[in-house]
């Protein structure tokens, strides 16, 4: 980074006033922040979920007459969900559709039916392998919009 001056032709005395200056460095800087900048500029708007944890500390303590959900993703659009209580399965539903809105809307049906017959105090998410991530995030939501905070998410492990 630095500038070079060159001399005047001939055997005067005096130096030229024309300054050669190297942009390049600069140039490379500038498009380093740029880059810098516009990566981390992503992770400004990274939005979150306010879940509890459904088993654990604080699941001991809840009450016996509350219910609890095991909802199985079986595929894209379809859903299992076994209700208990006491940890006993007292019913079963199953949710399809094909189209990705209308399965929101019969799940969140589903699951206002389910919250009717009582308080349902947390439900565990069980992906089938393959299951996209947005999936995943969907029906907690309609989870969440029902006044289920309780939720935990099962690995899927693979059958080898």
């Amino acid at each position: 980074m630095g500038v070079s001056m060159p001399t005047g032709g001939g055997g005067g005395r005096k130096k030229s006033l024309d300054a050669e200056l190297n942009l390049v460095p600069f140039i490379d800087l500038l498009s380093m922040c740029i880059c810098f900048l516009l990566i981390t500029a992503v992770w400004i708007e990274v939005g979150s979920m306010q879940v509890k944890q459904s088993h654990g500390t604080e699941g001991a303590a809840q009450a016996k007459s509350d219910l609890e959900l095991d909802v199985k993703m079986t595929g894209p659009g379809a859903v299992q969900i076994a209700v208990k209580k006491g940890g006993k399965s007292i019913r079963s539903i199953t949710v399809k559709e094909s189209a990705p809105d209308q399965f929101v809307s019969k799940l969140d049906t589903q699951l206002k039916q389910v919250t009717g017959m009582g308080p349902v105090t947390a439900a565990m998410v069980s992906p089938a392998k393959g299951t996209s991530y947005g999936d995943l995030v969907q029906i907690m939501d309609v989870l969440r919009r029902n006044k289920i905070s309780n939720l935990g998410v099962v690995p899927v492990r693979d059958a080898t």
